[in-house]
């Protein structure tokens, strides 16, 4: 069982770059905020998405004991192509996702825009509302160094050294979900994953991007400087942003 955001604070409705800004206006520096393509899909972790019977078919210690195996068998595997090992759990948690593995962290950014870009980014989810969540967490660190299993027992927000291009382009930060030992099931519903609040955030708000006007904020975006090139340093970000820009979807 993972514990996830229940609390809503502000909902506006999105049709452009210019309209996004003015509802931020107001948001505090530290904010963190993260675009999803879809509104209907839940704000978990990837871990949270692995069905949990199969999870305990495999694992009989439960979702830490999976985790850790996940992360043991990545981490023998990927010593051989890390330029520079990482200094924590943390910071291993950190590459895995970033090559598909499953987590308890979320990415998040501290530029909005950027947030805003995922929430838009791919033209297959057009016909789909987007979001963009953002919130002021109350415990935060300004770094993954130290941060242990104490701290796991409630949602910690933490920024990241740039280990890698991506997160450097994407101003990345990141929360890291805590989660009970005990196996349940795979039901992830609003009683199993709630938590108080009042303790852990002080609100969530949410910018509904409507489907009509995403590829016009794409547009505009992309003005700004903000594209599939940018987002993704690299070859294989370059070749996106050009299949992109000629319908190669």
């Amino acid at each position: 069982m993972l514990i996830a955001f229940l609390n809503r604070g502000i909902q506006l409705k999105i049709k452009s770059v210019i309209q996004f800004l003015e509802g931020i206006q107001d948001a505090h520096p530290h904010y963190m905020y993260r675009g999803q393509a879809n509104s209907e899909w839940e704000l978990l972790p990837s871990i949270a998405r692995i069905n949990a019977k199969e999870l305990q078919s495999n694992y009989v210690g439960g979702w830490r004991r999976g985790e850790d195996d996940l992360l043991d068998l990545f981490m023998k595997h990927a010593v051989r192509y890390i330029n520079r090992e990482p200094k924590n759990k943390i910071e291993w948690m950190i590459h895995a996702q970033h090559h598909g593995v499953p987590t308890r962290l979320l990415d998040w950014s501290t530029n909005p825009l950027k947030a805003l870009f995922f929430a838009v980014e791919n033209p297959n989810h057009d016909k789909f509302d987007g979001i963009v969540y953002s919130f002021y967490p109350r415990t935060q660190r300004s770094t993954s160094a130290g941060l242990g299993e104490e701290e796991e027992l409630v949602l910690t927000a933490f920024n990241s050294a740039f280990i890698n291009d991506r997160i450097a382009a994407q101003e990345g930060c990141f929360t890291i979900f805590p989660f009970v030992n005990k196996m349940e099931d795979d039901d992830f519903s609003e009683e199993k994953k709630g938590f108080n609040p009042q303790d852990q955030i002080v609100s969530i708000d949410t910018f509904i991007i409507e489907a009509e006007s995403k590829d016009k904020i794409r547009k505009q975006l992309n003005m700004l400087g903000i594209s599939d090139a940018t987002m993704f340093p690299g070859l294989d970000g370059v070749a996106k942003d050009i299949r992109r820009q000629f319908g190669c979807l």
